[in-house]
């Protein structure tokens, strides 16, 4: 209930906020700038480095929140350690790992992290009784003789630069530390950035209802694209049922997870590239987890019999798509149901309340834009 109105209120304070005459004439912006007002305006000007590129803004939009930090990279010079490169101790990531000495000793590590977040840690380390420091937390990790991944953790991270101090046993070493959290949405305009296009008022418009997560406010437009679950070329140790008494399936019979779990993979495509609402018919008495492409793995939940449960809206390209289905012991799939929302320029600044035409953006409108994501905690 409550996340309803959130998004009501999101909505209604769009077409509050951005109502603005026709645009004045003047110098036009690119998604560039809209890409770096973005970052700036939202707060998440810590994650970047002092000399920021492109790359830099646009890993902090993607949302993405995995992070591989190599040891030898991030290592301060003045460490009493080595970087070394023989395969001795089995396979290592990177160009190198850290090596301790014959005696106990400290190294001295700094990454930057570009977003903030709970971050599940692991390491990778040699021999035991590695001491690590990280985000005012100790952990201690025990290796073996080889290269060993030790899970240490969960940790609170602000974005920014990141020190971690490592005290190593005698003759011990360090590969590389990982990061992982929930990946967010990423904030782009539909199709992705295109950092020198002009700057158009359906870029801001897209860009908002991602930051709001509103893409699944949009109006459906054609009719829907049907994918049986029991076509699937991949369907992970699933069954293939055509019992009736949970509920009538589509086309006569159904996918459904045996005692263990099963991973279904469903091969999509679309004619026309677009925004489409992601409905999954199935049963289950626990959440199933759902991704589509690479985007971040969102749950549907069904009852125990066959009925229909909406996954969220995407935008899709025109081509083939992959939908992964993990599905729990005893749960089942019966069908995917595309149904394509309109996504064209009018309904787009429609639903944010951009009046006055089409066109480029300007200034003005940015900085309202701005000001209403940040004050309602958009993206983070």
């Amino acid at each position: 209930m409550w996340r309803g109105w959130i998004l009501h209120f999101a909505a209604v304070m769009l077409s509050l906020v951005l109502v603005m005459p026709e645009p004045a004439l003047g110098a036009h912006l690119t998604q560039r700038d809209w890409m770096k007002s973005l970052v700036a305006g939202l707060g998440l000007s810590f994650g970047l480095p002092d000399e920021p590129e492109d790359a830099d803004y646009l890993r902090i939009l993607s949302g993405r929140r995995n992070l591989r930090v190599e040891a030898e990279e991030a290592l301060h010079p003045e460490s009493l350690v080595s970087i070394k490169d023989f395969p001795h101790f089995g396979p290592f990531s990177g160009s190198g790992w850290v090596s301790g000495i014959a005696m106990p000793t400290t190294a001295h590590l700094s990454f930057l992290l570009p977003l903030r977040g709970t971050y599940e840690v692991s390491v990778v380390v040699r021999l035991a009784e590695h001491v690590i420091h990280l985000g005012g937390q100790e952990f201690v990790a025990a290796g073996g003789h080889e290269f060993t991944r030790v899970e240490l953790g969960s940790v609170d991270l602000e974005a920014g630069l990141q020190e971690v101090i490592v005290h190593l046993p005698p003759n011990g070493a360090i590969d590389f530390f990982e990061l992982r959290a929930a990946d967010f949405t990423a904030v782009e305009p539909l199709g992705g950035w295109r950092l020198d296009r002009l700057l158009m008022r359906e870029d801001l418009a897209a860009t908002a209802l991602r930051a709001l997560d509103l893409l699944d406010s949009l109006p459906a437009a054609d009719s829907d694209l049907l994918f049986e679950a029991e076509d699937a070329p991949e369907q992970g140790g699933a069954s293939v049922v055509s019992i009736r008494y949970l509920g009538a399936p589509s086309g006569g019979s159904w996918l459904r997870a045996t005692t263990a779990p099963a991973e279904v993979i469903l091969p999509i495509r679309v004619d026309r590239p677009g925004v489409y609402r992601l409905n999954l018919t199935g049963v289950g008495n626990q959440p199933s987890g759902v991704q589509v492409n690479d985007e971040p793995p969102r749950k549907v939940a069904w009852p125990s019999f066959l009925a229909e449960a909406s996954v969220g809206s995407f935008f899709l390209d025109a081509g083939e798509h992959r939908v992964r289905v993990d599905l729990p012991p005893g749960s089942g799939l019966d069908v995917l149901r595309l149904q394509k929302l309109s996504s064209d320029a009018e309904a787009l600044t429609r639903l944010c309340g951009l009046v006055g035409g089409f066109g480029p953006a300007q200034a003005g409108e940015v900085d309202d834009l701005l000001a209403l994501l940040a004050g309602l905690g958009a993206f983070f």
